[in-house]
């Protein structure tokens, strides 16, 4: 009586050395146009790029609007000095007035070791009179618009590396659709032309 044989293992080949459809996993795809390839590589590419560059660019632009806006303010707060004031009127809007500065403004009254000062300010909005607010003066004593806040310059900074990330995902996806209509437009001219010599031989084979 025969003893029969274990099974075979299942690995990458065959008995007599024939290689399993598995083993053909790693060849190139015969059907892969060279237009496929460069779809492909480009997809990548893209991908790439939206990957590591734009977070950089990104990360770049957000930091040079960061630190304009820090130096403008330690510019400012290097010339102006905070003094306290109360209001002799309620704070109104100052856009409508010629040469005015933007925001809202208030007749004011503040001491030093000078005495006491009047002056138009700028305050914040809808203080009313008799309110107490934080008024900037210059080296002369004038009241001036405010520092910049570090607010601000976090905010600002945050706004274009967002904007510059979002604008380069833009133009990234305009390449890509820009190159991929392209080569369709490619496949779609050899299609035609390959058509034009095949299909009388076929039409006169197999008819309409």
């Amino acid at each position: 009586m025969r003893t029969p044989r274990p099974f075979a293992r299942r690995t990458g080949t065959r008995p007599h050395g024939r290689q399993t459809p598995a083993g053909r996993g790693s060849a190139r795809n015969p059907l892969e146009r060279p237009s496929d390839r460069l779809e492909r590589r480009l997809r990548v590419l893209l991908a790439a790029m939206a990957v590591a560059v734009l977070p950089l660019l990104a990360w770049s632009a957000g930091g040079a609007v960061h630190d304009h806006y820090a130096r403008q303010r330690q510019t400012q707060l290097a010339r102006l000095h905070p003094v306290e004031a109360r209001l002799l009127t309620d704070a109104r809007s100052a856009g409508d007035r010629p040469g005015a500065q933007r925001g809202f403004q208030a007749l004011v009254r503040w001491s030093d070791r000078q005495g006491g000062h009047t002056g138009v300010a700028p305050v914040r909005a809808w203080l009313e009179r008799g309110a107490t607010t934080t008024v900037w003066l210059d080296g002369h004593g004038v009241p001036a618009a405010p520092p910049v806040t570090g607010d601000l310059a976090n905010t600002a900074g945050m706004a274009v590396g967002f904007a510059t990330a979002c604008g380069g995902a833009v133009v990234a996806y305009g390449v890509w659709r820009a190159v991929a209509g392209g080569i369709d437009r490619g496949r779609l001219g050899r299609w035609t032309r390959e058509w034009e010599s095949v299909e009388p031989g076929w039409t006169a084979r197999y008819g309409r």
